[in-house]
């Protein structure tokens, strides 16, 4: 007891020593001039609150003109013994497809991807509000895949347009469809890249110039609206870059200056009015520049003019850099494809250019695929039986072919020329030794034969192939 007295007397000394200063400490904080300061975990801008808020607000904007979009149709049932010695016995199986749709107009138009009802025979748009309508198909392009549908309705709500040239990387965006079948579903992210060429479409004349995003893309969203926070529309969701079918941190969606014009062209047209400068330019390849001045790395590097063309007629020639088109720079292919999807056969750009190290400016008059400097009047013939758009040829492909004559499919969707095994883009140039004199032709013809069909033609490779099928 003796010893532990002296511990109790020091211990509690020390505790009223510990409480008095804890006690003077606390008062002249209190009564001092300077306040007592607390830190938060994390400190909280108001700008944060208020990009909050804007995504919130787009995708209330948004969300109503984006719809859910199924497909039925029908395919080849695939190989058998008989395709194995060449020929071919019709054998369909069903097939169904999903996607995303945008409200275009009022009117009752529909903007989706070509891919997303491209076996489809029937076509069914379910609205936010669960109506369910059924579509049908305008137009469509594989090139850009884009397909215009319509449906029965009125009072509609469509977004309203970005400019998608003044589209900036690192710019909010969401991405907005129905992934996996997970209707309207909202994702956010910002613009990481411009002008991307995935070599991903398919047709006789593809135009990639993709905007690259981080928003989650997957299955399902393709058809879809990319917004930004102000709700307008920059682009059509399109494709991603994946190893395993999912999101993986890149999506790309078709700028919504080339669906706007893709779109007014299927409206007005039935075709889109694709307008070419006739030259063939290459980009800079950084490990082949060497030690230049800065000012000769930029722009492309034209390595033909066609002869008549307009390049030709604008005075460019083999050597020159093309810098810009319209004011607007132009680095890559891809870059120029997307100044020049915004335009028309007959229209006047400004083109420039430098030669021997001088900058030069020049105005081409933009030609079709015929290298005619006005619209595309074209007989494009869509064969609900086969199909496809059957498309003959221009005389400018014939020549560079050797063929005299040709029939382009194109926009191919569910019917008997997909169950035999023909792609997109494949030039049909005789039916059993015969070469048919219209598309109305072509139809008739297969629609009619029976037992062995010999189809000779140019694939999408250019390469020469004779197919044979058993018909019944």
């Amino acid at each position: 007891m003796r010893r532990v007295l002296p511990l109790l007397v020091v211990g509690g000394l020390s505790g009223i020593v510990a409480a008095s200063a804890m006690y003077f400490f606390l008062k002249r904080g209190r009564s001092g001039s300077e306040p007592t300061i607390i830190i938060p975990l994390r400190s909280v801008r108001m700008e944060e609150a208020l990009e909050g808020a804007s995504f919130v607000e787009a995708a209330r904007k948004a969300t109503p003109s984006v719809v859910f979009i199924r497909a039925y149709g029908e395919r080849m049932a695939g190989d058998d013994f008989w395709s194995y010695w060449g020929l071919w016995i019709p054998r369909t199986q069903q097939v169904y497809s999903a996607g995303s749709g945008v409200v275009w107009s009022s009117d009752g138009y529909i903007v989706t991807n070509f891919h997303v009802i491209r076996e489809a025979s029937r076509i069914l748009v379910t609205f936010p509000d669960k109506r369910t309508l059924e579509a049908e198909l305008v137009g469509a392009d594989a090139g850009v895949d884009i397909a215009l549908l319509k449906v029965s309705a009125s009072n509609l709500s469509p977004l309203p347009l970005a400019n998608s040239d003044s589209v900036q990387i690192g710019e909010w965006v969401l991405a907005i469809g129905n992934p996996y079948n997970l209707t309207y579903t909202v994702t956010a992210g910002i613009i990481s890249a411009r002008g991307r060429n995935l070599n991903l479409l398919q047709g006789p004349l593809p135009l990639e110039s993709f905007l690259q995003t981080d928003a989650a893309i997957n299955p399902g969203n393709s058809g879809g609206a990319l917004v930004n926070l102000k709700g307008q529309l920059v682009g059509i969701n399109t494709a991603i870059a994946s190893r395993t079918g999912s999101y993986v941190g890149y999506g790309f969606a078709i700028p919504i200056n080339i669906v706007r014009k893709v779109v007014e062209d299927l409206k007005t047209y039935k075709v889109v009015q694709r307008a070419f400068l006739d030259i063939e330019v290459t980009d800079l390849a950084e490990e082949k520049i060497g030690n230049v001045p800065p000012e000769a790395l930029q722009g492309l590097y034209i390595g033909r003019v066609y002869p008549g063309g307009a390049a030709d007629k604008a005075g460019l020639r083999a050597g020159d850099m093309l810098v810009g088109i319209e004011g607007v720079p132009v680095q890559t292919q891809a870059e120029l494809l997307e100044r020049l999807a915004q335009h028309r056969p007959g229209d006047k750009v400004k083109v420039l250019y430098r030669r021997n190290g001088k900058l030069y400016e020049t105005t081409a008059i933009l030609t079709n695929e015929n290298g005619e400097a006005t619209l595309l009047r074209r007989n494009i013939y869509r064969s609900n039986a086969l199909g496809a758009d059957i498309v003959a040829i221009s005389a400018r492909e014939a020549q560079q072919l050797g063929i005299e004559k040709g029939y382009r499919i194109q926009n191919l969707r569910s019917g008997l020329l997909s169950e035999i095994g023909l792609t997109e883009g494949f030039i049909l140039l005789k039916i059993n030794g015969y070469t048919p004199d219209s598309p109305e032709e072509v139809e008739d013809i297969l629609k009619k034969v029976r037992g062995r069909l010999v189809i000779e033609g140019i694939d999408s490779q250019g390469r020469r192939l004779y197919l044979n099928f058993m018909m019944r």
